[in-house]
């Protein structure tokens, strides 16, 4: 039985230190897999974020286009397009789409 024990041990003992490097190798990769997936997710994170401000802002100055054109409409017929709802809306729709413009 000790022979056998000893058999063991001296196998154990032979292989370990490939065993050992190449655990050690594992856990590196594995470490810089983490940090590279890390940082593709903080990209993609950022571009989401991009991607939802972007709709956020369209979907705000479509609802300005039909808020401008119901002011807009009864001023056709009477030649008083120099409403100030009007300007305003107008100027929110004008930065609204310098902000989409620079993302």
């Amino acid at each position: 039985m000790d022979n056998l024990k000893d058999t063991i041990q001296k196998e154990i003992e032979k292989i370990w230190p490939q065993a050992k490097k190449n655990i050690t190798k594992f856990n590196q990769d594995a470490v810089q897999l983490m940090k590279k997936s890390e940082k593709d997710l903080a990209v993609i994170s950022k571009n989401i974020k991009t991607n939802v401000e972007k709709l956020v802002c369209k979907a705000k100055r479509e609802e300005l286009y039909y808020e401008l054109g119901k002011n807009i409409a009864p001023l056709l017929t009477s030649d008083q397009l120099k409403d100030k709802n009007v300007l305003k809306i107008y100027t929110e729709i004008q930065q609204l789409s310098r902000r989409l413009r620079k993302k």
